[in-house]
């Protein structure tokens, strides 16, 4: 999606930075995985603190540099215009199977776009760009590349019901739904948590929270701690940080998230519902149930699809009074130990995509 730069700077915490990691440690023996990165402009990678971390491990990464540069006026646009800049493909890798999240790829020269040649292509959904509220400048060149990717990918792969009602508009029937998931093994159910209860949040802090609806229920609650973790996308998100009862925490690299999750007593899912959702899967859901957390979430579309139990679903006008029912004076929220179904986790969301790529079988350990 974005590329290696991003992967390092926030931890493989995304869907695609998980399957990257997954695939490259299962295909390390058979010659790893190359991440190509979205194209950067020269100014930006001078300018921009260089991220600290490891690569995943049977990984190696393809930096493309160009002298163009974005649009201030319009940054967003940068999505349409870095199509060109890919760099280009070594002929030999033409039959070498391709996992592509970013559709403008699909506008990119021929010799740098995976789409063409003989290769197979596998298409995984992230978010409906075309209704996301990020992307409405440029609308009509997401349209393109949607249709220019739907027409040429051998597989389309969605993580949810709004993305694969988005393969299906642009005729793609045979759409796999391959939800989102967690990796277990990193979470524990050990309760950390001190002071007065509270209710966490791990995500980006922009338009697809419903802020009216979290003022609400913090103003009605002012003995509970509400803890945001995440970048403040949208300015008018910070009047969060108003509420004495509010922890903003900014954004909090992977690693550190499940010894974070340990301080919370519930996880909360305060998204909008109809108009602003992105039409894809929320992976914190599953994260905040394989630590053994209660999850409060509003009826985003697939919710009750997942398997997950220890799960409340309630319009965000009712949080509040769910969230007062489960408190009891003196005493901490109990966590909820639940098992994460074996196809949540993204070692098998892996093997489908391995299967889809034509790879061979990953290797058990």
């Amino acid at each position: 999606m974005h590329g290696q730069r991003k992967l390092l700077g926030e931890g493989y915490r995304t869907r695609d930075g998980h399957l990257i990691e997954w695939l490259g440690h299962e295909l390390a023996d058979r010659g790893g995985v190359t991440v190509v990165s979205r194209p950067e402009p020269l100014v930006t990678s001078v300018t921009r603190r260089r991220p600290v971390g490891v690569a995943a491990a049977g990984t190696r990464s393809v930096d493309a540099i160009t002298l163009r540069l974005p649009d201030p006026r319009d940054p967003r646009r940068w999505w349409v215009a870095s199509a060109r800049c890919y760099p280009s493909l070594p002929p030999s890798s033409a039959s070498v199977p391709a996992l592509v999240w970013n559709p403008f790829a699909a506008l990119a020269p021929a010799s740098a776009n995976p789409f063409v040649g003989p290769r197979r292509v596998v298409l995984d959904l992230l978010d409906d760009w075309s209704r996301h509220y990020a992307f409405e400048s440029i609308r009509g060149e997401v349209d393109e590349a949607y249709a220019a990717a739907f027409a040429r990918a051998d597989v389309v792969t969605a993580n949810g019901a709004g993305t694969a009602a988005l393969a299906r508009r642009h005729g793609r029937t045979d759409v796999v739904l391959l939800p989102n998931g967690c990796d277990p093994h990193r979470f524990d159910g050990t309760s950390r948590a001190t002071g007065p209860t509270t209710v966490g949040y791990v995500g980006k802090i922009g338009r697809r929270l419903d802020l009216d609806g979290i003022l609400a229920t913090v103003a009605a609650l002012p003995h509970v701690s509400f803890v945001f973790a995440g970048p403040v996308l949208d300015a008018e998100y910070r009047v969060l940080a108003e509420s004495p009862n509010v922890t903003l925490l900014g954004d909090v690299h992977y690693d550190r998230v499940p010894a974070l999750l340990q301080t919370f007593d519930l996880g909360w899912v305060p998204h909008h519902v109809g108009e602003r959702e992105v039409g894809g899967d929320v992976i914190k859901t599953y994260e905040y149930r394989a630590a053994g957390l209660p999850v409060l979430s509003t009826a985003i579309c697939g919710i009750d699809a997942r398997g997950l139990d220890g799960v409340t679903v309630a319009d965000a006008a009712e949080h509040a009074s769910v969230l007062a029912a489960l408190e009891t004076v003196g005493t901490r929220v109990p966590r909820l130990p639940g098992v994460i179904p074996p196809d949540a986790t993204w070692r098998q969301k892996a093997d489908v995509v391995r299967e889809a790529l034509g790879l061979p079988t990953l290797r058990s350990s």
